[in-house]
């Protein structure tokens, strides 16, 4: 990962850099669910919906209207219906950035922003693996992508943005919490 941090442009190598950690702990965690079991991919969906529903919340109040992410709410509440599982209203936790500036949203963005190309990878591994019914919205949404694309050029710039590496962070931190709490409740 390093050696990508390097390649990339000034800010996308910043928000790697500062990440990294964080960004390979989700990874961990996530890692260690089968896809292909109904319980582990319910566990997986839901930890991904209680986390973006905080993010999406604050993104909206901060972010500006024409660079808001689509929302992946709906892909995720449509799986997990599919799968017989329902979340209960109100039990998503909010998410705070430790700063809010003009620039915060582009951190938390990028994460949500990002998250599509590993998705793509989770696809290829998985398919191979469950019935062609299996519920994967979320994994082969292609708004978010596009969304990634757009936002790229905003990503290169040479300077230091601490507030959205701050952000950036606390998405991170917002994700590893939940996903902690969440595998740890229903191993």
């Amino acid at each position: 990962m390093p050696a990508r941090c390097e390649k990339a442009p000034g800010l996308r190598a910043q928000l790697r850099a500062a990440t990294q950690s964080d960004h390979q702990s989700l990874d961990d965690m996530l890692g260690s669910l089968d896809l292909a079991d109904r319980h582990d991919y319910i566990r997986f969906l839901d930890v991904q919906l209680r986390a973006r529903l905080g993010v999406e919340q604050w993104l909206f109040q901060h972010c500006p209207y024409e660079w808001l992410p689509p929302s992946q709410i709906t892909l995720l509440r449509r799986d997990l219906e599919w799968l017989g599982h329902t979340v209960a209203e109100g039990s998503a936790p909010a998410f705070v950035a430790p700063a809010v500036s003009p620039s915060a949203w582009l951190g938390a963005a990028w994460v949500l922003a990002g998250s599509p190309l590993g998705n793509k990878m989770m696809e290829r591994e998985l398919a191979p693996r469950v019935a062609p019914s299996w519920p994967m919205a979320f994994v082969r949404d292609e708004a978010m992508p596009r969304y990634f694309k757009a936002l790229r050029p905003l990503l290169e710039s040479n300077q230091q943005d601490l507030p959205a590496e701050w952000a950036a962070r606390a998405v991170f931190g917002h994700f590893n919490s939940i996903c902690g709490e969440r595998l740890a409740v229903h191993a």
